[in-house]
């Protein structure tokens, strides 16, 4: 039997300084004790003891002056405070890895961060990294601790130094997504930690069995032994070298040792010791059959010959009689039915287990013979490859520590292993569901040497996904596509329907402060701006119409590259100052009335709708510098037309022409006028006379 040691084992450095530091109190005879135990490890603990250090587990069983050991786990602030209260000389054992866990806790706390201590709960490094962290803080040990973790917007994750890594790192993954905000991430996880648990996996791969050493009290032992057991199929975990039995390694030839970060040196070398000297199962087994050639692993065809409740006795031409029990004739089958099924006569094959030599009979397996056979029809896999397998789950698989490691699954006729994190893509809380369902999966791991098949649906399921979600995103760019394609075919559709100075009825689809929006065509939108409402200026666009509202409007212009349509409604009116205009005559004069005043000019109402200018040199026959030096506003006069342009509404009027007129009028009538003195001289004195 080969026994290869893990290159990384036993004390890290913080342990061996504490245990340094106690040993040092012991041979200086120094009165005290540690407050709670210095390590995890029961052994130790005796040690120390024996050499006058004990180990107390309140601060109440020191008495003033004593020295308390304070241990590599540490403690909280109170405990120092009330340690130098009680004028107790300190001697502080705590791992350096420990002591920064803590200040990176109460640095984080006081910056305003909210610590996530990542570890276990129960764990007294854990519980003294809480307490450095301060009331508002709070421990998760797996996943579904993070539904407690409270609505903050920085948080800080603090790791207990001998956690495991891969773990962590699915926890945090978790509460990032659960929790999103600042993150401080604080690995704290041990050096001499991480290399012990690489040396350990590294070293499950290449031997049959491998043995953890050290207190079962141990966080950090019980985490190695989880991941070697995940890695080997046999594993055990012993305090000391008196566990091993010469049973536990039966069919090995390598054995694999890692121990604890608090397993002393001298537990490893007698666990070494005492592998070295076992005989190995199987020499013993065949001195024991070797007249017979029976030895665990033959092929023998036997016979039934009767059934019990435990199991089925057959004959196999050999001084001793086989048993085969009914787990061992069929992984699928219930007892009851196989009691009914198998009959006294029937031939089975079957393979000699362990177990043998000891019993009344020989130990077979019907199930394992099948395998055997089974397993010489699986193809190797070439290195990097994988193929597909359609595969039957056939139970749930857990290790020592009753966590779930996989599924045993049916494929290609022997029995694989699909690991817990392959099964989906998403973390699995429960896998009772998936037991006796058929799955599509692949091939990633065949060792025909060991029998290990390992099959996963990662990449299948991430393929499917990927698969589904390009399909969903051709399909919604092909929507987007037609969308956008009936859009275009309506809008040319619409601009089709219109054209330029067309007059055509709208329906108004909402009111703006510049305009109206009125649809004059199937998704054609154009706008009457303020000033196309109304000839009268004053005139809002809610005065005109409402949202629903039809209205008349011309199409001013229409602009198909920047998708714009000018309406307007004035334009579909007659203009009123025209209506009015027309009513006045070139050479007519009117009474005007002035309003306003320009540099050249006046400006006179005419109409109600209708103003006209008079020119400066109109205004007077004299020369004038200024309108108003001898206008006012306000004042009513009479003026001439001289000229009306309805195209560019322009009326020009003449004050001087208007008077000139009536000057000249009136003094063509006075000349045109008869006299009125009729009578003769003599009458006229007559008259004078009377």
């Amino acid at each position: 039997m080969e026994v290869k040691v893990a290159k990384y084992c036993g004390f890290c450095y913080g342990v061996k300084r504490a245990v340094d530091i106690a040993r040092q109190a012991a041979d200086e005879h120094i009165c005290g004790g540690t407050l709670g135990p210095l390590i995890h490890n029961p052994q130790l603990i005796e040690e120390l003891a024996e050499q006058g250090i004990a180990c107390h587990e309140d601060l109440a069983e020191f008495s003033a002056g004593e020295a308390v050991i304070f241990r590599s786990h540490g403690v909280g602030p109170e405990i120092y405070r009330q340690a130098e209260e009680k004028n107790l000389k300190i001697i502080d054992a705590t791992c350096p890895n420990v002591r920064m866990a803590q200040q990176k806790a109460a640095a984080a706390a006081q910056d305003g961060f909210y610590p996530i201590i990542v570890g276990e709960k129960n764990h007294p490094e854990v519980k003294s990294i809480l307490k450095w962290a301060g009331k508002n803080a709070i421990v998760i040990e797996c996943i579904k601790d993070i539904s407690d973790i409270p609505v903050k917007d920085k948080y800080a994750v603090i790791i207990q130094t001998t956690f495991e890594l891969q773990k962590f790192e699915k926890i945090l993954a978790a509460v990032k997504e659960a929790h999103p905000g600042e993150y401080r991430v604080e690995k704290t996880i041990c050096l001499a930690t991480s290399q012990r648990q690489q040396a350990a996996l590294e070293l499950a791969d290449e031997v049959d069995a491998m043995v953890v050493i050290g207190g079962r009290n141990s966080a950090n032992t019980r985490h190695l032994y989880e991941l070697v057991a995940d890695k080997c199929s046999l594993a055990y975990h012993i305090e000391t070298a008196a566990e091993l039995k010469q049973e536990m390694f039966r069919g090995c030839t390598k054995i694999g040792i890692t121990a604890g970060a608090s397993t002393p040196d001298r537990l490893i070398k007698e666990a070494i010791i005492v592998m070295e000297n076992m005989e190995s199962f199987e020499s013993l087994l065949d001195k024991s059959m070797e007249d017979v050639n029976v030895y665990p692993g033959k092929i023998v065809e036997a016979t039934v010959i009767q059934l019990d409740k435990d199991g089925v006795y057959v004959d196999f031409g050999y001084m001793r009689e086989g048993m085969i029990t009914y787990a061992e004739w069929s992984l699928t089958e219930a007892a009851e039915d196989l009691m009914q099924s198998i009959k006294p006569g029937d031939k089975v094959e079957a393979k000699v287990i362990p177990g043998s030599s000891k019993d009344d009979f020989v130990r077979l397996s019907k199930v394992k013979a099948e395998r055997d056979a089974a397993w010489k029809n699986v193809a190797e896999l070439p290195e990097g490859e994988k193929r597909a397998a359609a595969v039957k789950v056939l139970r749930i698989i857990k290790n020592k520590a009753k966590n779930i490691v996989g599924l045993a699954v049916s494929v290609e006729g022997v029995e694989g292993f699909m690991p817990a994190s392959h099964v989906e893509l998403r973390r699995v809380e429960d896998f009772s569901d998936y037991v006796g369902k058929e799955l599509e999966a692949e091939i990633i791991e065949v060792d025909l040497e060991k029998k290990r098949i390992v099959v996963s649906r990662r990449d299948l399921l991430k393929a499917e996904k990927e698969a589904k979600a390009k399909a969903w995103k051709e399909a919604k760019e092909a929507r987007i596509q037609a969308a956008k394609e009936a859009r275009a075919a309506a809008e040319e559709a619409a601009y089709n329907s219109v054209t330029e100075g067309e007059v055509v009825t709208g329906k108004v689809v909402k009111i703006a402060e510049f305009g109206l929006f009125v649809e004059v065509g199937q998704g054609l939108v154009g706008l009457v701006h303020n000033t196309e409402l109304s000839w009268d200026r004053n005139v809002k666009a809610e005065d005109v119409a409402q949202v629903g509202d039809e209205v008349q409007v011309l199409v001013k212009k229409i602009d198909r590259e920047n998708k714009r349509v000018a309406l307007s409604i004035k334009a579909t009116q007659e203009d009123p100052w025209k209506v009015e205009a027309a009513k006045l005559h070139v050479g007519e004069v009117v009474e005007c009335k002035v309003v306003r005043f320009l540099t050249f000019g006046a400006i006179v109402k005419v109409t109600d709708r209708v103003e006209g200018l008079v020119h400066i040199s109109e205004i007077a026959e004299e020369r004038i510098n200024k309108p108003e030096d001898v206008l006012e506003i306000g004042q009513i006069v009479k003026a001439e037309i001289l000229k009306i342009d309805l195209d560019n509404k322009k009326v020009g009027l003449s004050i001087a022409k208007a008077k000139r007129d009536a000057e000249k009028a009136e003094y063509s009538s006075y000349l045109t006028e008869k006299p009125s003195l009729t009578l003769d001289l003599a009458e006229q004195l007559e008259n004078i006379e009377k």
